[in-house]
């Protein structure tokens, strides 16, 4: 049985195959293959070499701050602010990695990352007594890039593996991955677990997992043997082909750079540049937390939505693959539009009952929660929305967009404040400007977004199409 086929046939074909017609037992044996099957034990693999990546760096931060507190380092207290420096490789290491993985298999780029991440932490780790400040920056430096570099190729490996039709219901677990990283729960263990020991050992042990995992990730995306394997592939070999990753390429680095990305198409797609902006002005405008709460009762508001969303989340993947009639009407455009006015809409009524009554405090607080569980819902808005319309530059566009998101954040900082926070507006006049902001992203959303393919964005060489990828042929017709 084809089932990439009837897959994508599930939502575009006549009404006979949209009539309740299967049984509900074969429904759970279809959510059972779907989600279980290698190709998102891959993915699964995939987002666990990313989380060695960003733990590495936590571990040696406790590590790190620990030996301070203790006066066993040789590092001037000047150099203390190693973490700008690790922030801006990330942000540097974003752009050559969305080149490389789409021009490479995204699978060789993430696993070179992971292990150059791993290596260089074992150094830093290993000789964090002799080194002095500056050589600590520039491996921070370039551990940041790493960093920065595993956030993007990981996005075209997901685009690989996850079939992107189904109203992007696939892309739910990058999204629960998301909120669980976000929520620090693993940050909050590793903290309690280094006060308590701030072992040696324990932090080293980070950097060997990086190497055991390595290993794994290339007996894994090689189809589980080591025979093919050579010195190119483990480096840049490879072709950009989701089924067969490990092939020779046909074209040269420099002639795919050149001749293949669509740069003027990127940059000019209305899709994409609205996309663009509602990444740069959602990162400006948040509202704020309660008069009276504090941090603690904060983060306990956060915790709640957060769980409360994951386990919404997890119930909608259930409903809508045993029962695809409810959700096959509605395209996943219409999806994007709605979560997005949803979102938009709602913070600009938040602004306005600010501006207007000062919102109580009781009111202030129930809204407020509200607007957090919005803000975890409104991932099916524009979060993931490049994976929809151009999967195959998926980890460029991301690269962009975390670049463009994060100078933003720093150049418009000053200037924000002096609007927002200075006294050329009042409260209620900047409250104003948030609404009428927020109202205008909205609407332009309406207008130009988008979630289907572009053409620009339909083909690349060398690459099967997504909607031919064959997954659960084991499965029994239904």
């Amino acid at each position: 049985m084809n089932f990439g086929e009837n897959e994508t046939n599930r939502w575009n074909s006549s009404p006979h195959f949209q009539q309740s017609s299967y049984r509900l037992i074969d429904r759970f044996i279809r959510l059972k293959t779907t989600y279980w099957n290698r190709e998102y034990a891959i993915i699964l693999l995939a987002y666990t070499g990313l989380s060695i990546v960003s733990h590495q760096f936590i571990f040696h931060y406790k590590f790190f701050e620990f030996l301070s507190d203790q006066n066993k380092l040789q590092i001037n207290s000047s150099h203390y602010n190693y973490i700008s420096y690790y922030e801006y490789g990330c942000i540097i290491g974003f752009l050559p990695t969305g080149v490389l993985a789409t021009i490479y298999p995204a699978h060789n780029i993430l696993g070179i990352i992971v292990i150059i991440s791993s290596i260089l932490y074992l150094i830093i780790v290993m000789s964090i007594y002799y080194i002095d400040g500056i050589t600590h920056s520039v491996l921070q430096f370039c551990m940041g890039m790493t960093m920065g570099g595993a956030y993007s190729a990981i996005l075209r490996v997901w685009t690989y593996w996850v079939p992107l039709n189904s109203q992007s219901i696939r892309h739910i677990p990058i999204i629960l991955y998301d909120m669980i990283h976000d929520g620090g729960y693993i940050y909050e263990h590793i903290i309690a677990l280094h006060h308590t020991y701030s072992s040696y050992t324990l932090t080293l042990s980070i950097g060997v997992f990086g190497l055991a995992w390595y290993v794994l990730w290339l007996y894994v995306i090689n189809d589980n043997q080591f025979r093919r394997l050579n010195r190119d592939i483990i480096l840049f070999g490879g072709s950009n082909n989701p089924r067969y990753p490990l092939e020779k390429p046909e074209l040269s680095f420099t002639r795919s750079i050149v001749t293949d990305i669509p740069w003027k198409s990127l940059f000019t797609s209305m899709p994409v540049l609205v996309i663009f902006l509602l990444y740069v002005c959602d990162g400006q405008i948040s509202f704020k937390k309660p008069d009276g709460d504090s941090d603690i009762q904060d983060n306990y508001y956060k915790s709640q939505a957060r769980i409360f969303t994951i386990i919404l989340l997890i119930i909608i993947v259930i409903l809508v693959e045993l029962a695809p009639e409810i959700t096959v009407s509605i395209s996943t455009t219409n999806i994007r539009k709605f979560w997005n006015c949803f979102y938009f809409g709602s913070m600009s009524i938040y602004f306005i009952l600010e501006a207007i009554v000062g919102n109580p405090l009781e009111i202030n607080r129930i809204y407020y929660i509200i607007l957090i569980e919005l803000e975890y819902l409104s991932y099916f808005g524009y979060f993931l929305n490049y994976l929809d319309i151009a999967p195959n530059y998926a980890s460029l566009i991301f690269s962009f967009l975390m670049v463009i998101y994060y100078t933003s954040n720093i150049l418009c900082e000053a200037i924000l404040w002096n609007i927002f926070n200075s006294k050329i507006l009042s409260d209620a006049e900047t409250n104003i400007l948030k609404a009428a902001i927020c109202l205008t992203l909205g609407k332009l959303y309406l207008i130009f977004g988008s979630a289907e393919i572009q053409p620009w964005a339909a083909n690349i060489p060398g690459e099967e199409n997504q909607q031919n990828l064959v997954e659960n042929e084991n499965l029994p017709s239904v």
